[in-house]
Formats: structure tokens, sequence, C-alpha cells
């Protein structure tokens, strides 16, 4: 993966938080979602992907977001995105619909708790 975006994962009542920070366009998008598949356990009920720190994505990132939730929803685990109210990633969520395709949460430990409700 280039150096546009740096990925953190981390795990929370069984649920995987990934931190993107950076930028991820058609150089790199492909790695991010490798990498995020990779670190997905099918034990997981499912994914946090925190936008929060992401500057910048293009139409390779969205296409990657689309198809993170409906990869997800086969794996009967769900995706949760975070993104902050006033964010260039929370703009391009809502132009893009996105939220029709997975739930998109304000924080971290929302999405985390919604997750951890689910049975």
């Amino acid at each position: 993966m280039t150096e546009l975006a740096k990925l953190d994962v981390e795990h929370r009542q069984g649920v995987l938080v990934a931190h993107v920070a950076g930028e991820i366009d058609g150089s790199n998008a492909a790695d991010v979602g490798e990498q995020l598949l990779g670190e997905l356990s099918n034990q997981a009920r499912g994914m946090v992907l925190d936008l929060s720190e992401t500057e910048y994505f293009d139409s390779s990132g969205v296409h990657l977001l689309f198809d993170m939730a409906r990869r997800l929803k086969l794996r009967q685990q769900e995706l949760r995105v975070v993104a902050g109210q006033e964010s260039f990633a929370a703009d391009l969520l809502e132009l893009t619909g996105f939220a029709g395709a997975a739930p998109v949460d304000d924080s971290v430990s929302s999405a985390v708790g919604a997750l951890s409700e689910r049975s």
C-alpha cells in the first residue's frame, strides 16, 4: 500500500475497528480493502471503519466502501462507518447515499456499541 493512507486496527468487544488516516484513491484503494478484509475474522460481529482522519478519497475510495458493505453483508457481518459531522468524508458519504448501504455513525464508541448489541 502506498503511504497515502495509514491503517491502524484494534479489536473492541468482538468488533474490528479500523482507523484510516490520509487519502484513499486509485493507487491504494485495492490494497486498503485487502488489508481490511485480511484483518477481519469470521468470529467478529463486524467492522467499524473510522474515517475521522481520512482527508480525501476519490471514486475508488467510494467504491471500496460500497464493496466492503456488500462483502460484509455476504459474510453475515455488518460494516459501520464513522465520519466527523462536518468532514470531507461525511459530505461525500451523504452525496453518494452511502447510508443506504451501511450505517454512518458520529463516533467509534457508538458504532462499536451498536455492533456489540447485535445478536
